[in-house]
């Protein structure tokens, strides 16, 4: 069964300072616990990465995944190519300027896990992970940026 989690936060600093961070994914390992490593399969012209692979763990879970990009002004989001524990993964983070050189960010995941887990697992680990897509982000715009 599907789960999914929405979480939302402001960063102090701009729309493009954001993108950057997350056009990053190689730093993913360095602001995202559970992200092991980190490679860029496939970039557009621009550089911009579109397919990628991930080794994560998390609460007791380890894969290898890759998933591809789509990158627009002020969105990104990603869809899973290939997996280990997971049948579907998509994500989306949808960035508005506030107009005060802040930028609200949404954060949407959907994941559904070809093993079983205890619910409560699932919860934490729903959690943890918008935490980090949002939370984290801004941490590590601010140590960039701010």
């Amino acid at each position: 069964m599907a789960v999914s989690v929405q979480s939302v936060i402001d960063i102090e600093a701009g729309v493009p300072e954001v993108m950057e961070v997350l056009a990053d994914v190689k730093s993913l390992v360095d602001w995202s616990d559970a992200h092991r490593a980190v490679e860029i399969r496939e970039a557009d012209a621009d550089g911009w990465p579109i397919v990628v692979w991930e080794k994560i763990s998390q609460f007791g879970v380890s894969d290898e995944m890759v998933v591809r990009y789509e990158w627009y002004d002020g969105e990104v989001s990603w869809s899973l190519v290939e997996s280990g524990t997971q049948k579907v993964q998509n994500a989306r983070y949808t960035l508005t300027d506030n107009g005060d050189g802040s930028t609200h960010v949404v954060f949407d995941l959907e994941v559904d896990l070809k093993i079983k887990l205890p619910g409560l697992v699932v919860k934490k680990a729903q959690k943890s992970i918008a935490d980090t897509a949002t939370k984290g982000l801004r941490k590590e715009v601010l140590r960039r940026y701010g």
